[in-house]
């Protein structure tokens, strides 16, 4: 059986490429090295090209070659064949916007390019502040107001029903009742807490009339919210394992202090609960925003 030939270096899209290599043409090929076997190899200043980016940035080939071509003084560059597809889109073209740039800043208008992309211009993107932006509108954020509204009113009533049937337990030293109350009142703080969070950023959205909406503003408050959310958890915790140990003691004594105790605990835990619901809700409530300006947007054949 004939067994095929292996080349070293081998290259997927050209099989001779290596034999290619080893002819002499009195052409550099650059290379990491210099490899004997290549009569026409050089090694590729790697040092000078990273020292003159001043950074890391050599994520496509043409990296490479628009450092040399500046390090070998070259006074104009034009490119062409470099056709992106969609994984060099993705991965190499912030590397090639990069040193397309750079020897712009460097040649100034003796450089050109005819780089697309699925016969788009790279370089034809929206004008931040003047194109691609759009305002979701004041209405909008009027009827999310509303529908949030009628929900937070509903669970605010079943809120202070909890609290008040709490009161209640505590007074007839009903131990048990208050124990399975507490964790009620916390499921019902957290998520009454959500929906008044939500609805307080759909009230404030709503303050902005006609402005455009920014995306990098939801972006933002979804941030923050979700990072003091985390920051108010432990509290919840905290209060609740402390309250849990005052009704312990409170059960054994059966005593007016414990029982205010316990009471002064078990309210602390819930305001806290609610505070760290409102967050979350705030949270929830930009992303739904970010989902809804990223929907309009490919609607309108643009792009996330």
């Amino acid at each position: 059986m004939h067994e095929p030939e292996i080349y070293k270096g081998h290259n997927t899209k050209d099989a001779t490429h290596w034999q290619w290599l080893q002819q002499t043409r009195g052409k550099p090929v650059y290379m990491q090295e210099v490899d004997p076997l290549i009569p026409d190899s050089v090694a590729y200043p790697l040092k000078e090209a990273q020292e003159l980016a001043g950074v890391n940035e050599f994520g496509t080939t043409f990296a490479y070659m628009a450092a040399l071509a500046i390090l070998q003084g070259y006074e104009e560059v034009q490119i062409y064949g470099i056709e992106l597809s969609v994984t060099e889109y993705k991965y190499q073209v912030e590397s090639y916007k990069f040193w397309f740039g750079f020897l712009r800043g460097r040649l100034g208008d003796k450089i050109t390019s005819t780089i697309t992309h699925i016969g788009n211009n790279i370089f034809a993107a929206p004008l931040y502040g003047y194109e691609g932006n759009f305002a979701l509108g004041s209405d909008y954020f009027a009827d999310r107001a509303r529908r949030l509204d009628g929900s937070w009113k509903s669970e605010d009533k079943n809120l202070t029903n909890i609290k008040k049937a709490i009161e209640r337990a505590i007074d007839n030293k009903d131990f048990e009742n208050v124990q399975r109350l507490t964790l009620d009142y916390q499921k019902a703080a957290i998520m009454c807490g959500q929906t008044a969070g939500a609805l307080s950023e759909a009230q404030r959205y709503q303050t902005f009339g006609e402005r455009y909406a920014d995306r990098g503003g939801f972006e933002h408050s979804a941030a923050s919210a979700q990072k003091e959310g985390e920051e108010k958890k432990p509290l919840v915790w905290h209060y609740g394992g402390m309250a849990e140990y005052v009704w312990n003691v409170w059960r054994q004594s059966k005593g007016a202090q414990g029982a205010g105790q316990v009471k002064e605990l078990i309210f602390k835990m819930g305001t806290t609960a609610y505070d760290m619901g409102a967050q979350l809700g705030a949270y929830q409530e930009n992303i739904l925003y970010i989902n809804k300006y990223d929907s309009v947007v490919q609607a309108n054949g643009g792009l996330k």
